[in-house]
């Protein structure tokens, strides 16, 4: 190894360099990223995260091809077929955010063993199945926006959890996290309703705000939403009520009309996660472990809590994936 070899590799462990490569190293790969859909704002912005990662690589000198390949409203089998397709190509590694818990287990190779290196992101799947998992940890976002709704109740009072739908482990992680934080700190607070599930459908969501509010009316004192859709019907549903001056609205996820809320004050909290970062760092980390470096199995990208009060800090920008220069909306 040559002086100028050794200054350089010096140099990099000093300030704290991510990749060094090496004449024997590829100096340019492949990576496939297999989002849940391509409609939503999430997607699209796990997508920007994943460019904005190839391209600080290839000012290192590594050429990462991003191949990003989504229905845009996929079954389970639709998904686990282009799974299959990719798993197949020449291909470095693989991204995957898997619409449900266990579809991969026995019918594509993805453990760590395997030939092609994958990485889970976004959903809370089994992370021995993958070299890695990078998501959120819904279950601390869920304690959380117990936490906003236990500051704002001063630990008394009635609560009802609207839940997503069953099966979704990220929701469901979220709810149990919020049910867990509400009974072990705030005993004072009632959980008067948890059986109730949004979906996916706005106007089925609707239906489902409008009967907890029909039922629970004037005894409510706050809801907790786990999903964006969820949390767009019940703001709906207080406001057809007359009760967002009454009931502390504290939600999962940002859509355009919840974050005007945000600013109104008729929701009192976002727990939002950051799909940039998600898959910037799926990129990166995947990059790393196809190097050769060792990586950690769970990558935490983390959640921001967005009020009235933070709305426009470069924190909630970030997560938000809003630039200095535009307007949040």
């Amino acid at each position: 190894m040559n002086l100028a070899r050794i200054f350089v590799m010096a140099v990099s462990f000093l300030f704290g360099a991510t990749f060094i490569y090496s004449e024997d190293e590829p100096r340019e790969i492949s990576i496939a990223v297999v989002p849940k859909g391509t409609d939503k704002e999430r997607w699209k912005a796990i997508h920007e995260g994943a460019m904005k990662a190839s391209k600080e690589l290839a000012k290192k000198g590594l050429v990462v091809n991003i191949l990003w390949k989504g229905n845009l409203d996929p079954d389970r089998d639709e998904q686990i077929q282009v799974v299959d397709t990719f798993t197949g190509q020449r291909l470095s590694g693989i991204l995957v955010a898997s619409i449900g818990k266990d579809q991969f287990s026995g019918q594509v190779h993805v453990d760590a063993n395997s030939d092609l290196p994958m990485i889970y992101i976004d959903d809370g799947l089994d992370a021995e199945r993958a070299i890695s998992y990078v998501a959120t940890d819904n279950f601390q976002g869920g304690a959380i926006a117990a936490d906003r709704i236990g500051q704002l109740m001063e630990g008394v009072g009635n609560v009802v959890v609207v839940r997503h739908r069953q099966g979704d482990s990220n929701t469901e992680a979220r709810e149990a996290g919020f049910i867990e934080r509400i009974k072990s700190r705030y005993p004072s607070i009632r959980l008067i309703s948890m059986d109730q599930h949004a979906g996916n459908d706005i106007e089925k969501a609707y239906g489902v705000a409008e009967y907890l509010l029909n039922r629970y009316g004037r005894r409510l004192n706050a809801v907790f939403a786990s999903s964006a859709v969820g949390t767009d019907a019940m703001l709906t549903g207080l406001r057809n009520f007359n009760l967002t001056e009454q009931v502390h609205l504290v939600g999962y996820e940002a859509s355009v009309t919840s974050l005007e809320a945000i600013k109104s004050g008729e929701i009192k909290g976002l727990v939002v996660s950051n799909p940039y970062r998600m898959g910037y760092l799926g990129v990166t980390t995947l990059v790393d472990n196809i190097q050769g470096g060792n990586i950690p199995t769970i990558v935490d990208t983390g959640v921001t809590l967005v009020t009235q009060s933070n709305i426009d800090s470069s924190e909630v920008r970030e997560a938000l994936g809003v630039g200095e220069s535009e307007a949040i909306r």
